[in-house]
């Protein structure tokens, strides 16, 4: 959806399908689980936070695919904001952490074009459909989960480890819950 039309529907309260990018499309998702698991903790606080419901996710080496609930009320602007703010500072700790020099000079290289920012980690949109039909979401679910696959990262979807088929192909819910049991009015 266009950014001017976001506007429109923002505090409609809406399932949303959500693509974010990593600058470069650099591959820091397959660097090991740290910094998946970051993005995973951001997204548990933030749906508690704007009491939203999450469908179905993938964590790729350079993006995310999101399938949630925003409630009326709530913005999916605010969402991703807070998301990536907070993601890209705890990133950057991570990898200065573990001393990932080649990482931190390309966040560091990614900044140069932006005011106020030392490192840049995402890429400043992101891209979101709203979803308005079961088959709709149905496609979008099984999309989220195939990507893996169709990359060759995996040969089923459940092999892929930071992905929501394995909540629903295997009843597991211990990396975050997510609700399997959805339908649209």
């Amino acid at each position: 959806m266009g950014l001017r039309k976001r506007k429109l529907y923002e505090f409609l309260g809406n399932i949303y399908f959500i693509t974010t990018t990593v600058m470069n499309f650099d591959d820091i998702f397959c660097q090991g689980s740290k910094f998946n698991i970051i993005l995973i903790d951001s997204i548990k606080h933030l749906l508690k936070e704007h009491h939203a419901a999450l469908f179905a996710y993938v964590i790729m080496p350079n993006h995310l695919h999101i399938l949630l609930y925003i409630p009326k009320g709530q913005s999916i602007i605010d969402f991703m904001r807070d998301f990536k703010k907070f993601t890209s500072v705890e990133i950057r700790k991570q990898a200065e952490k573990d001393r990932m020099i080649d990482l931190l000079r390309t966040f560091k290289n990614n900044a140069k074009a932006t005011r106020k920012q030392e490192y840049k980690i995402w890429m400043d949109r992101f891209d979101d459909v709203i979803i308005s039909t079961e088959r709709m979401m149905g496609i979008k679910v099984n999309y989220i989960h195939y990507n893996p696959v169709k990359a060759g990262l995996v040969e089923r979807p459940e092999d892929w480890k930071y992905s929501s088929a394995r909540n629903y192909l295997l009843d597991d819910h211990s990396i975050i819950k997510i609700r399997t049991d959805w339908s649209i009015d």
